[in-house]
């Protein structure tokens, strides 16, 4: 046998598999990351198809597949390519070696053989290792995995706090204007829809500023508080709003209320807050309320209409004395 028919099989074997490898790869990477990305993000409810989210996810996918390349290229396709020229390496000593002799040729044939032996050896070391890198790469992967939907189920829970601060008073715990503004709105569409009754009140601490510098600002806070939680034990329907426009002006909203009915709930809210003296015993807070009702007979043209003669009822009251009722003309 001549030493061309062992080259001439051998030379394309040794260069093709490891570029046709390197092609594979490079064209499979970003494809398989790509998908994986894709998967997640869409798990996560988080895919975002805008622009700037497209770019983003590019990005990841470029940065991801060449993390990976250069990992498989140290890993895998270098000592693939070591190997190939190692074979390469043999079939051109085997062009210089001259075969003349039965013996030598078999001594020569064996050396390259356990050569090659040792190689694949070699290899098989290199790939079992490489196995185990990539089992721990994928627990890695996986506990990154857990751990971003933590911080995703941690992110989603901080925004939902974040909301509720945005519409709680901060001071009382009840409503803030913005929730009750929202509130108003909708409460005015569903009354004119289906011409039911809708009653507003603006209450208001009469004389609050002498009552903070009489007995200081913590005991003050403390009567914001216990007006907010009458208010709010007294008007505990599901449909019921009360809220703190701010500093000691209240305001409840009550669907589906008449005046006359509004009227006799917050007369027994007044007389229980008078009734609720200071710790000390040193004196006692009263509420002057101003009242304002849509109904079919008396209609609003719009819910800043209702809450507008609420206000008015309140400067009324403030006027006439303070310590009382107003209701809106």
């Amino acid at each position: 046998m001549s030493t061309e028919s062992l080259a001439d099989p051998l030379s394309p074997v040794a260069a093709r598999p490891v570029g046709s490898l390197r092609l594979q790869l490079a064209l499979g990477l970003p494809l398989v990351t790509a998908g994986v990305l894709l998967a997640i993000e869409w798990t996560l409810d988080s895919l975002d198809t805008s622009p700037e989210g497209l770019v983003r996810l590019a990005g990841l996918v470029v940065v991801i597949s060449a993390a990976q390349w250069l990992l498989l290229e140290a890993l895998l396709l270098r000592p693939l390519r070591q190997l190939a020229q190692g074979c390469e390496a043999m079939v051109a000593g085997a062009h210089t070696v001259g075969w003349s002799e039965p013996g030598e040729a078999g001594a020569v044939l064996s050396a390259e053989l356990g050569r090659i032996g040792h190689a694949v050896e070699q290899t098989r070391t290199r790939l079992s290792q490489q196995d185990h890198e990539v089992r721990e790469l994928r627990r890695e992967l996986g506990q990154q995995r857990q751990l971003l939907q933590e911080a995703h189920g941690a992110l989603e829970a901080q925004k939902r706090e974040l909301a509720s601060l945005a519409r709680t008073d901060s001071l009382t715990g009840i409503a803030n204007q913005r929730a009750f503004d929202e509130a108003l709105r909708r409460e005015f569409k569903r009354a004119q829809r289906l011409r039911g009754p809708l009653a507003v009140a603006v209450l208001d601490l009469d004389q609050f500023k002498e009552f903070n510098l009489v007995h200081g600002t913590d005991e003050g806070d403390a009567a914001l508080q216990r007006v907010a939680g009458l208010l709010s034990d007294r008007f505990k329907r599901d449909t019921d709003v009360v809220a703190r426009l701010g500093g000691e002006e209240f305001v409840a909203l009550l669907p589906g209320v008449g005046v006359s009915e509004a009227q006799g709930v917050l007369e027994l809210l007044r007389d229980e807050l008078r009734a609720l003296r200071l710790p000390d015993g040193r004196g006692d807070l009263t509420l002057s309320v101003g009242l304002a009702a849509f109904s079919p007979t008396h209609p609003y043209l719009s819910a800043q209409a209702l809450l507008q003669a609420a206000d008015e009822a309140l400067y009324i009251a403030k006027h006439a004395g303070r310590d009382r009722m107003s209701l809106a003309a």
